[in-house]
């Protein structure tokens, strides 16, 4: 059976850790915005007078996301949007596109969906599986050597990693050598499912939908993460946990996936374009120290000056 690791680890994180699902905030504290003008020019001023400044010359603050990275899922509440990573996962991020220009997805459904934990589809489980020589097992792609990236750490200690931060807006982590670094489990994170052998996955996907399942990271290969249409993620009809776990029996409780495209197959006029915040610039810079020190009213218990790299990710902006 396929599942994440598979149902052997979803077992274990259904017996061993509280399901928690995507907390609900209130607007003073929500935490869609990372910008630094969401907290106040001067919150943000005194935070990053407090750590070292890097020169930010010449590095905007936005890049444009490559057409050929948009992968477009269409679900009956909405799009959700995934951007690819070639750097961490060429060979999973090139077999989605593969399979998506074959219309492998189109019609098939989110079968496996397990509040707080994740969303799974692709090929199936059990009576449902389907045999694909045509995609053939993919070797692992957990992490890959630093050289060669552009990784913007975090000052802030991690539980899992030596060493937390971002590449390219993807939340990322770092050897105490610094010499691998490999892409972390946080919610709306997109990784390949396999069978109990490292070297097992071929088209079939999960998305994170809970808090950051950070026990899978390094041996799960991450190729993408949405950056668009979350809430119809979260949208999705749940499986029972502790019933064949969390696979929905019944055909008709689950949500189809419409179709996948990739943004390049448009046509120009038709294809989405998308600006993602750098994570190596000043604004994404700014917000974490805001973050980081959070103040106003709202706060009249100053939390400690602490994040996460989960809870700080690059936004995305639709544009023209």
């Amino acid at each position: 059976m396929m599942v994440l690791n598979r149902v052997m680890m979803i077992r274990a994180l259904v017996l061993g850790v509280s399901v928690v699902g995507l907390a609900a905030c209130s607007p003073a504290a929500d935490e869609a915005e990372v910008d630094a003008a969401a907290y106040g020019p001067d919150d943000a001023e005194q935070a990053m007078a407090e750590v070292e400044i890097p020169d930010f010359t010449g590095i905007p603050d936005w890049r444009l996301a490559d057409p050929e990275d948009l992968l477009l899922i269409e679900t009956r509440y909405g799009m959700v949007t995934v951007e690819l990573s070639d750097e961490f996962a060429p060979d999973h991020a090139a077999r989605m596109r593969q399979a998506v220009r074959d219309g492998f997805f189109d019609g098939r459904d989110f079968y496996r969906v397990i509040d707080g934990f994740v969303a799974q589809g692709g090929r199936g489980e059990e009576a449902d599986s389907v045999d694909l020589p045509q995609y053939p097992v993919l070797a692992g792609e957990f992490h890959r050597p630093t050289a060669g990236i552009s990784f913007t750490a975090m000052i802030d200690e991690d539980l899992y990693a030596p060493v937390v931060g971002h590449v390219n807006g993807f939340p990322a982590a770092q050897s105490v050598d610094g010499s691998e670094t490999w892409l972390i489990h946080c919610p709306g994170t997109m990784a390949m499912a396999r069978d109990n052998g490292p070297d097992t996955g071929d088209v079939e996907f999960y998305i994170v939908i809970g808090q950051g399942p950070r026990h899978l990271d390094r041996i799960m290969s991450v190729f993408g993460r949405v950056i668009d249409g979350m809430d119809h993620v979260q949208a999705l009809n749940r499986g029972d946990p502790m019933v064949n776990s969390g696979v929905i029996a019944d055909p008709d409780m689950r949500d189809p996936i419409l179709s996948m495209r990739i943004a390049a197959d448009l046509p120009e006029a038709q294809r989405p374009a998308y600006e993602i915040m750098r994570t190596d610039g000043e604004a994404f810079h700014a917000a974490k120290a805001a973050r980081r020190h959070r103040s106003g009213d709202f706060f009249f218990e100053a939390p400690p000056p602490v994040i996460e790299a989960c809870h700080i990710p690059a936004r995305a902006r639709r544009v023209n």
